[in-house]
C-alpha cells in the first residue's frame, strides 16, 4: 500500500472519527453469589448497611438485595477502586478514581418496588459519588449517617441527588446537591449541600418493574463538572433527566459557601457509591415481604477523548505530510 493512501486515510479518520475510547468496569454487583460480604472486584464489593435493630430487614438472594424499609433511614453503600483491587482500610485510600478533562463516571443503580409505591413528592430516595480525603473507608455495618463514632464522612466531598420513589413523583422532581460543608450526616443533610434549582419531567413507578437511576458526572474543562441525573424505564427509556454544571464558585447557578476544603473547585475524585432512603412512607407499608429490591449497582468510567484542537492538529499534521509524499512521488 502507497505510504500517501495510509497518511490520506489516517488524516480522514482522525477528522472525522476522532477516537472511540470503551469504559472501564469499576463495578457491577449483582449479588450473584448470594451473599453482599464478597470481594472480587469489579464484580463483588462488599455492601455495606446502616439500619437500626428491630426496624425493617435486609436479606440477599443470587442477583438481588432485599430490603423491608425501615420507617427510619437506611443506608447502603459500597467501594470501587480504579485499578479493580481490594478497597484498602487506609489511609490515603488505594487506586482513588481521578478523573481528567474529557472523562464521564456513570453509577447505576436497578431497583424494583415488588409492591409498588405511593404517591409522594418528597425526595427522600438519594445516591451519591463521594471520597473521604482524610479517613479510612469505613468497612463494617454501622447505623449512622456519619460512617460511626467519629463522623469520618464528615469532611467527605461528593455529588447527590435526591428523587421520589412515587406513582405521582410532581413536576421537578429531581435534586441535584454538591457537598460543601462539613456536617455528621454524609446524605442526611441539606445543610452539608449546595443544592442546585430542581428540575426533570414528572413519572410515575410501576410494581413489578425495573428502574434505573443514573448518576453522571463528566469533566468539561479543569475549570466545569457537569452532573445528570437519569430515571430510566425497563426499556432504558428515560423517563425523567436534569444536568447541573459545577463551575467551582457555583453549583447550578447557585453560590457555593465558605465550607469543605477545595469545595471551590470541581471534585475529581471518586471511591464510594452511597444511597441513602429517608423513611418508608415512598414505598408498600408491608413488613414481611421485601418492598425495595436492588438487582444491580453498577460503575463506569469513559475515559476523555483528545481534545478537537488536537484532533485538527494530528491531522493537519497528517495531511502536509501526504502533500510532501505525493510532492516528491514518494512510494513505501
Amino acid at each position: 500500500m502507497r505510504l500517501a493512501k495510509r497518511l490520506g486515510l489516517m488524516a480522514v479518520g482522525l477528522l472525522v472519527c476522532g477516537s472511540v475510547a470503551n469504559a472501564t468496569v469499576l463495578l457491577n454487583d449483582t449479588w450473584a453469589d448470594g451473599n453482599r460480604t464478597s470481594t472480587g472486584l469489579p464484580t463483588d464489593s462488599p455492601t455495606l448497611i446502616g439500619q437500626s435493630s428491630g426496624n425493617g430487614s435486609n436479606s440477599v438472594s443470587p442477583g438481588s438485595l432485599n430490603f423491608i424499609v425501615p420507617t427510619n433511614s437506611l443506608k447502603i453503600w459500597e467501594y470501587f477502586t480504579s485499578d479493580n483491587s481490594a478497597p484498602d482500610g487506609n489511609q490515603p485510600h488505594n487506586a482513588v478514581t481521578q478523573l481528567g478533562v474529557g472523562d464521564v463516571l456513570t453509577a447505576s443503580v436497578k431497583f424494583k418496588l415488588p409492591q409498588g409505591a405511593t404517591a409522594t413528592t418528597g425526595k427522600n430516595f438519594r445516591v451519591g459519588l463521594f471520597f473521604d480525603p482524610t479517613d479510612a473507608r469505613v468497612q463494617v455495618d454501622t447505623n449512622s449517617d456519619g460512617g460511626g463514632g467519629t463522623s469520618p464522612w464528615a469532611d467527605a466531598v461528593g455529588y447527590a441527588v435526591q428523587l421520589p420513589l412515587s406513582t405521582a413523583s410532581g413536576t421537578n422532581p429531581l435534586l441535584l446537591e454538591k457537598r460543601t460543608v462539613s456536617n455528621t450526616s454524609l446524605l442526611g443533610s441539606g445543610g452539608a449541600y449546595t443544592a442546585a434549582p430542581t428540575g426533570g419531567t414528572a413519572y410515575s413507578l410501576a410494581a413489578n418493574t425495573e428502574y434505573t437511576v443514573q448518576f453522571i458526572l463528566s469533566e468539561v474543562s479543569a475549570s466545569q463538572l457537569d452532573v445528570t441525573a437519569k430515571i430510566l424505564d425497563s426499556t432504558n427509556a428515560v423517563i425523567s433527566q436534569l444536568t447541573q454544571s459545577d463551575l467551582g464558585t457555583t453549583f447550578g447557578g447557585t453560590a457555593v459557601p465558605a465550607g469543605l476544603t477545595g469545595n471551590t473547585s470541581i471534585y475529581t475524585k471518586f471511591d464510594q457509591l452511597f444511597l441513602r432512603n429517608s423513611d418508608a412512607t415512598q414505598v408498600n407499608s408491608d413488613t414481611v415481604n421485601p418492598n425495595l429490591v436492588f438487582t444491580n449497582y453498577a460503575v463506569d468510567l469513559a475515559p476523555g477523548v483528545p481534545e478537537p484542537a488536537s484532533l485538527s492538529l494530528l491531522a493537519l499534521g497528517s495531511l502536509m505530510a501526504l502533500r510532501r509524499v505525493r510532492r516528491d512521488g514518494g512510494r513505501n
